[in-house]
């Protein structure tokens, strides 16, 4: 199963993140994480991808090229080019919420954490 990790840009709760993935990793076993480089939880997401044998491919968002609209266009590109079957969506504001709905359209099964 590939998973797509999404989640505000100021959030932090790596032991919540690292929960949530052994639960789900448990019920759904999971063979790649995706996910757009968090500042936070990047590290977090990849160290317990590491240990759990899984593979990881990163989305880092293009400040330089896109400016203000970079997480949006990351976010698109990262739904089409990676093709997940389920996204974990962590709190956020209006990119993850934006993230979640273009999910939603393409079929994507969310699971909205901490909501």
């Amino acid at each position: 199963m590939r998973v797509l990790i999404c989640a505000g840009r100021f959030y932090g709760d790596g032991n919540t993140v690292t929960r949530i993935l052994d639960l789900y990793h448990q019920s759904h076993p999971m063979t790649v994480i995706i996910h757009g480089g968090h500042q936070s939880l990047g590290g977090i997401i990849e160290g317990w991808a590491r240990d759990a044998n899984i593979h990881v491919v990163r989305y880092p968002a293009n400040w330089s090229m896109h400016g203000k609209f970079a997480e949006m266009r990351r976010n698109q590109f990262m739904l089409e080019d990676s093709h997940p079957d389920a996204l974990l969506a962590f709190p956020g504001g209006e990119d993850t919420a934006e993230c979640i709905k273009m999910a939603k359209r393409a079929g994507v099964n969310v699971i909205d954490v901490d909501r």
